[in-house]
């Protein structure tokens, strides 16, 4: 299962109109959709991080911590706390993990910002609606389409985010990554 993280908030970016995100600390709870195959690597994934001596955990964690996210997976549902910057909030744009050259086609009507988006590494597509809930929340419902094996995989994810606060605590702002 290797969709980036960026597809999850991606519908986030858009010109900031009535509704501005808040500068600070996010988290971004997100439950994809998946099929047996997807739902077993994930446990796996949950497990090898809970079996983790407490050190080597610690020290995982502080890395991923300075560049901009901390990670919980509890029941199927991503967990991501990160780091937003003023500027970042002002142009509604959430920080992003994804290496993937990204371009987005964003349409915003009041608090729904609709994004159409395609990645060229890994290569994916896709289309998210992102409903704000005032400076401090959104709802979100992305679709990603991406070529596996010969076939195109579709993986479906909603959630949610919310701030936390101002302070950012250990957690550094990550670079946004997504172009327009």
């Amino acid at each position: 299962m290797k969709f980036p993280v960026v597809l999850l908030v991606a519908g986030l970016a858009g010109a900031a109109q009535a509704q501005t995100m808040k500068p600070g600390l996010w988290e971004f709870k997100q439950t994809p959709q998946l099929d047996a195959a997807h739902q077993a690597q994930m446990a796996q994934a949950q497990k090898a991080m809970e079996n983790m001596p407490p050190d080597q955990r610690k020290l995982m964690e502080q890395m991923m911590a300075q560049r901009g996210v901390s990670v919980n997976m509890n029941g199927g549902t991503l967990s991501v706390r990160t780091c937003v910057t003023k500027e970042q909030a002002e142009r509604n744009i959430a920080p992003m993990t994804n290496q993937g050259n990204c371009t987005q086609d964003v349409k915003r009507s009041g608090n729904v910002i609709q994004t159409h988006f395609v990645c060229t590494n890994p290569a994916s597509e896709g289309d998210a609606t992102v409903t704000l809930k005032g400076s401090e929340g959104f709802t979100n419902d992305v679709t990603v389409r991406r070529p596996s094996q010969g076939k195109t995989e579709t993986m479906r994810i909603s959630g949610e985010g919310r701030w936390l606060g101002a302070d950012c605590g250990d957690i550094q702002p990550m670079k946004s990554q997504v172009k327009p």
